[in-house]
């Protein structure tokens, strides 16, 4: 692990370093001329012998280029969903909400959204299952800019391999089918260039540095370049992580609202598996391997609110030497789709094709999908989606709907439902009879021979499930809860090492509460937030606690025109019973311990500088397990600061 960490962590820190340097040297004080206190003569004087006063009569021109704040040449956005909230289950943090959150990775935000499951290995960087309602494996969807990134080596993509550095928007879409996660990446305000770097350290050798610089070029043109390096020696430096990305964009803008925009991704993991199981050592496969992304996008309007978009380029896993449970796979991808932003709603049609030189968890195929989002008034709003998708041969589709009513004395009510089906892979260990060719030369050989092998076959589970509840609005106080039903044919593993080779589980129904509250306390600056799920009793699908929920209290406040922003958030995550992978014997037979965490989060920004500091599991609860033996790590911490540059 050590001879990658420097050749990938040098050169990161390094750019990072240069980035730093050309944003300082972008930066000049813009600092004007003094207009002259001294008063003109009153008693005008016409004497030749006396010199014209040589104080200026009014400021030397700014040096600031005229047109330094006018917009950049950005890669447009498209018309987002209007609908967000507990209702309709989408949740948004924007460029605010994210400046005050710190975190290793993608993994850490998504564990914040109600009614979402992560279920761990072990400490950061070890692989991580995500899941709303028990959905198990292949109902996680990530996209980057509208470009999806798929899960290579998994069912599921990898959140912790992906980075922060440049997210300056993130959008969950809990529904009942399938999460759908769509990252928005840093675009400029203006044409000034600008910088940002975060550096941070930690318990157990865990170090994080990101940079970013991005600047136009000319008049049409804009530059990004970044680096994300996280490092961890994990739990008692027995679980050691790395994960270093580089990347850059170069758009062109034909106008405000039309561009072309390239874009190449690289990471490289390493991580080492050894850690305590049950107090026995024990050392699993390494993981170290390189993943790439290179993709060309094309956005604009063309015709009043009717906008295009779509991209082509590929997606690449190459694993390292001594890797052996890394998959080397190639995915291509294209995709084209439109978005008509009207009155009464939002249309959305997309076709996607994807081609692998191999099928493994990402099979070849295609998908066409349609949304329709109808919002009248303020009293009703309405969306429903069907998907349809053949990947690897087999087909599927899939319906959801919701519609909202209200607000009346503050109260909205809401319903949701889906139906249909997909094909989710998994891998499968098996056998095949295959001829024994030295049978030919030497007869004592058995002409038939056994050999293991692996193969991705497909699941059909059918999807039937309802949600309905009411919300609670007074001036800042916030509230709501919902009913659901959920009924799947099956779960498939999620595909990490961890439950690879499990075999699918059956389908089951699941019933249950959910809850939320968001009510300030004695001061607009503090606010009580908590949101709880109930399905009375241990499901029997894997890794779905009996109950679940979060409890946080935040301060929050701006002072000193602006300058001044402290925060401080102390939060309480319990979860109960669930049943989950027997590591010994690799069926999905045992049963989860309940537990209790407490975490604390301390930021405070002066001007454009963020101190941070971030605790968890503050109590040490040493007993806590997403899967019986493989322990969470204890308590540790981890604090920086990150500041931003524009000229």
């Amino acid at each position: 692990m050590t001879p990658r960490l420097f050749r990938r962590g040098i050169p990161a820190l390094l750019c990072a370093f240069a980035a730093v340097l050309v944003a300082a040297a972008e930066l000049r004080a813009q600092v004007p001329a003094a207009r002259d206190t001294v008063r003109k003569d009153s008693a005008l004087v016409a004497d030749p012998n006396v010199r014209a006063d040589t104080l200026p009569d009014r400021p030397a021109a700014d040096s600031v280029p005229a047109d330094s704040t006018l917009p950049a040449p950005v890669f447009p956005l498209l018309p987002e969903p209007r609908e967000t909230g507990f209702g309709p289950g989408v949740w948004v943090f924007g460029p605010v909400e994210l400046a005050r959150f710190h975190g290793l990775s993608m993994l850490d935000l998504l564990d914040r959204i109600p009614g979402i499951v992560v279920t761990r290995e072990g400490s950061p960087g070890r692989p991580a299952g995500v899941a709303a309602f028990g959905g198990g494996g292949g109902r996680l969807r990530v996209f980057l800019d509208g470009w999806e990134m798929p899960g290579l080596n998994a069912s599921s993509p990898e959140l912790q391999r992906i980075p922060l550095v440049d997210v300056s928007a993130v959008r969950v879409f809990r529904g009942l089918g399938e999460i759908r996660v769509d990252i928005q990446t840093l675009r400029l305000t203006d044409r000034r260039p600008y910088a940002q770097i975060e550096g941070g350290e930690g318990d157990y050798a865990t170090r994080i540095l990101r940079g970013l610089f991005s600047r136009p070029l000319g008049q049409r043109m804009v530059a990004t370049v970044g680096v994300d390096v996280v490092e961890t020696g994990g739990f008692r430096r027995a679980e050691p992580f790395s994960a270093n990305t580089g990347f850059g964009r170069l758009s062109y803008a034909f106008s405000a609202d039309r561009a072309l925009e390239l874009e190449y991704r690289s990471t490289a993991v390493d991580a080492e598996r050894s850690f305590a199981f049950n107090g026995t050592r024990a050392t699993l496969p390494t993981e170290a391997y390189d993943r790439g992304e290179l993709m060309l996008r094309a956005r604009g309007r063309v015709l009043g609110d009717v906008w295009v978009d779509g991209a082509v380029g590929r997606s690449w896993q190459r694993p390292g030497g001594g890797d052996t449970i890394t998959l080397e796979r190639e995915a291509v991808q294209a995709y084209a789709r439109a978005v008509a932003d009207i009155p009464l709603g939002r249309l959305e049609g997309a076709l996607r094709y994807r081609g692998v030189d191999d099928e493994g968890f990402a099979a070849g195929g295609a998908e066409a999908s349609l949304r329709a989002e109808l919002t009248p008034g303020r009293a009703i709003s309405a969306w429903g989606e069907v998907r349809a998708g053949s990947w690897g041969g087999s087909t599927g589709v899939e319906l959801e709907a919701a519609a909202r009513t209200g607000a009346w004395r503050g109260v909205s009510l809401f319903g949701q439902a889906a139906t249909g089906t997909r094909a989710i892979r998994y891998w499968r260990d098996t056998s095949e009879v295959v001829q024994n060719l030295g049978n030919v030369i030497n007869p004592s050989i058995p002409a038939l021979d056994t050999v293991p092998i692996v193969d991705f076959p497909d699941i059909f589970p059918t999807l039937a499930a309802v949600r309905a509840g009411a919300e609670w609005t007074r001036g800042a106080v916030q509230a709501g809860a919902a009913f659901v039903v959920h009924d799947l044919g099956g779960t498939v593993p999620y595909g990490f090492y961890f439950d690879r080779g499990t075999q699918p589980a059956a389908g089951t129904t699941v019933s249950g509460v959910e809850a939320y509250a968001s009510v300030p306390l004695f001061w607009r600056q503090l606010r009580f937030d908590a949101h709880y799920t109930d399905f009375f009793a241990v499901p029997d699908r894997p890794y779905t606690p009996a109950r679940f929920g979060r409890a946080a209290l935040e301060f929050h406040g701006v002072y000193k025109d602006g300058n001044l922003e402290p925060t401080l958030r102390a939060e309480l995550l319990g979860r109960d019973r669930a049943v989950s992978l027997d590591a010994t014997t690799g069926a999905l037979t045992a049963l989860t311990e309940p537990y209790l965490i407490a975490n604390l989060f301390v930021q405070i920004r002066v001007l454009d500088v963020r101190a941070f500091y971030r605790a968890e599991n503050l109590l040490n609860r040493r007993t806590a397990a997403d899967i019986p033996g493989l322990t969470l790590p204890g308590a540790r911490s981890l604090f920086g600061v990150r500041w931003f540059f524009r000229d």
